[in-house]
């Protein structure tokens, strides 16, 4: 196999400098890094492993729960991470093709993967926006 038949792994694709939380991290704080990172998934991490994911659709289906006009601090106060995480945690490894990546992500269930190495680890995330960048590139 030639260099340019080679398959791109989901490592070459994804974003490696992800911010986690814990899952007794407030969702106020969560809301305000998704904010700063510009991103839409946090990862949450216990043990040193993924054990959730909480997205900023979490964080809207909570204040609309709570009858806010608004998302922000006040709709989310009281709640942490393992309230509104996702538990079905869909992860990938860092190696596999980034073509399994775009199968999973493509038909637009899920929108991000969690990129774990071979111990279970997080190495960083991949996101339908990675993909994209990944296809016309």
């Amino acid at each position: 196999m030639t260099a340019s038949q080679r398959s791109v792994t989901v490592g070459e694709a994804m974003t490696s400098r992800v911010r986690t939380a814990t899952p007794d991290e407030s969702l106020p704080e969560i809301w305000l890094l998704l904010g700063q990172e510009g991103c839409h998934h946090v990862p949450i991490i216990d043990g040193g492993l993924p054990v959730g994911m909480v997205s900023s659709r979490d964080l809207v289906r909570l204040a609309h729960r709570k009858g806010a006009s608004k998302l922000d601090a006040r709709a989310l106060a009281g709640a942490t991470a393992s309230d509104v995480m996702s538990r079905d945690l869909e992860t990938i490894d860092v190696d596999a093709p980034v073509e399994e990546a775009i199968d999973r992500i493509g038909p637009g269930d899920i929108h991000a993967l969690v990129v774990v190495d071979e111990g279970g680890a997080l190495v960083g995330i991949v996101t339908h926006n990675d993909l994209l960048h990944y296809l016309i590139s």
